[in-house]
């Protein structure tokens, strides 16, 4: 499944969506979600190491890209996005 989060990480929506988060799932942070970035913390980095991407367009509106590339986050860009849609059957998002 892939799980789409498009709030902050410390919205309840994204502790809900780190309980339900399979090890074959993978999960796209998009719109406010890529704000992760300033929370290495963050146990979603952890959880769902090498299946979580952040979308590249919104980190560059957000003047975000830099800090995430300077930390290694994996990106995705709209056209990868697309592609894991098209990869799993399911997705949710989270609100």
């Amino acid at each position: 499944m892939l799980h789409i989060l498009n709030q902050q990480v410390d919205a309840s929506c994204a502790t809900q969506m780190l309980r339900v988060v399979a090890e074959s799932d993978e999960v796209v942070l998009i719109e406010k979600a890529v704000q992760a970035c300033l929370k290495p913390e963050w146990a979603g980095f952890e959880q769902c190491k090498g299946r979580l991407y952040l979308l590249q367009e919104d980190l560059v509106s957000r003047g975000l890209f830099a800090i995430a590339e300077n930390q290694a986050l994996s990106m995705v860009d709209m056209a990868g996005f697309v592609a894991l849609s098209e990869r799993h059957e399911r997705s949710v998002t989270w609100y």
